[in-house]
């Protein structure tokens, strides 16, 4: 595996060497050493670094005998360029896809960082999103890409991530806001495949779904029943052959898809159809699983990242340090997932006070 340290080293340093005491890479590190733990904020994080300084100074060869303070910490994080951070991170999540003869599903999804976001009030306020390419196997996060929304998209930034990753042989896993035939086109010519969802804003391709759905019969059926948190739900999952008029302009769909979800949450019904195009011939219930399977970049990276590492709750007032740290949050989720952790308020039980357990996937 390719060291997380060596990794930082490539950061691009903006400060004048003269006055310097630590390199920019061993700032960043004890950064995520203490994001690891649940320190949040300047103040926060040059505590972690003040209570472990005997343990740092051994582990890291700090000379002279001194951490970085919460004052070195925030002139970092306000200072380095999240360009360079996010290709510095896509350098060595790449390290973590699986090899292209094994095919992963891969979630992509839009987040906006809430912190950056002054009056909700105001509609056209600039705020940053990250988009993020998440494993459904491995819960690692692979690839992230950044934009402000007044100055760019969340289309146009999934389909540049598409272009430029180096994944083969996977398949994406989107919302129906990217059901464009140019976002497939861009997967199919990078050598992966997809599964997207369907809505109205496809109108023609919406209403060939609906009609083939009722009027066709399905190859393959998979029909589960859930029952959890004073829920029951029934997802029945229909696969079928597009027809052979369909339109020319999606020549690479293979698959349609319908999905009923029926059933009770508390005293009420629930019933919704929804409709996917895939890019592959796969049986009702493998669509089933990984189409419910989309769903966890919500639960196991959005939420997480909002609610356990508390990324919306910290005000830095600088976009670019917001985003540093929401950089810098995902090279912690990622290192607890490699440590084969999917709950991480128990990785940070397990970490605590014993980071040193960490030094194999650093060095």
């Amino acid at each position: 595996m390719n060291s997380l340290i060596q990794a930082l080293k490539k950061v691009k340093d903006f400060r004048k060497i003269q006055g310097q005491r630590h390199p920019l890479w061993r700032v960043l590190l004890i950064i995520i050493l203490g994001l690891m733990q649940g320190y949040t904020g300047y103040r926060a994080l040059g505590d972690f670094a003040r209570f472990n300084q005997d343990l740092l100074l051994t582990t890291l060869n700090i000379v002279p005998e001194r951490v970085p303070s919460s004052s070195t910490i925030r002139r970092v994080m306000l200072g380095v360029y999240c360009s360079t951070l996010l290709d510095i991170f896509n350098q060595w999540a790449s390290q973590f896809a699986f090899d292209k003869c094994l095919r992963d599903w891969i979630a992509i999804d839009g987040k906006t960082l809430r912190s950056t976001v002054n009056n909700y009030h105001n509609s056209y306020q600039n705020f940053v999103v990250i988009v993020s390419l998440f494993s459904q196997k491995s819960g690692v996060v692979l690839n992230l890409t950044n934009f402000e929304n007044k100055k760019s998209s969340e289309i146009h930034q999934v389909q540049g991530a598409i272009r430029t990753c180096p994944l083969e042989n996977q398949v994406f896993t989107l919302d129906a806001l990217h059901c464009q035939k140019e976002t497939t086109q861009a997967i199919i010519d990078s050598n992966n495949h997809y599964t997207i969802a369907v809505k109205k804003n496809q109108k023609t391709l919406y209403n060939s779904l609906e009609y083939v759905s009722n009027h066709q019969t399905p190859i393959t059926v998979n029909c589960t029943i859930e029952k959890s948190h004073g829920r029951e739900i029934e997802r029945t999952t229909y696969v079928f052959e597009p027809p052979a008029y369909f339109c020319l302009d999606w020549w690479h769909v293979k698959s349609f898809i319908k999905v009923v979800r029926q059933g009770k949450r508390g005293n009420a019904n629930y019933n919704n159809i929804a409709y996917y195009i895939s890019s592959l011939s796969e049986t009702a219930k493998v669509f089933a699983d990984k189409i419910k399977g989309h769903w966890a970049i919500e639960n196991k990276l959005h939420w997480i990242k909002d609610v356990i590492l508390q990324e919306d709750h910290c005000s830095f007032n600088d976009t670019q340090a917001t985003t540093n740290f929401s950089i810098l949050n995902t090279v912690a989720l990622n290192l607890f997932r490699i440590l084969g952790f999917d709950s991480i308020t128990e990785a940070q039980r397990w970490l605590r006070n014993k980071w040193s357990r960490l030094w194999v996937l650093l060095e």
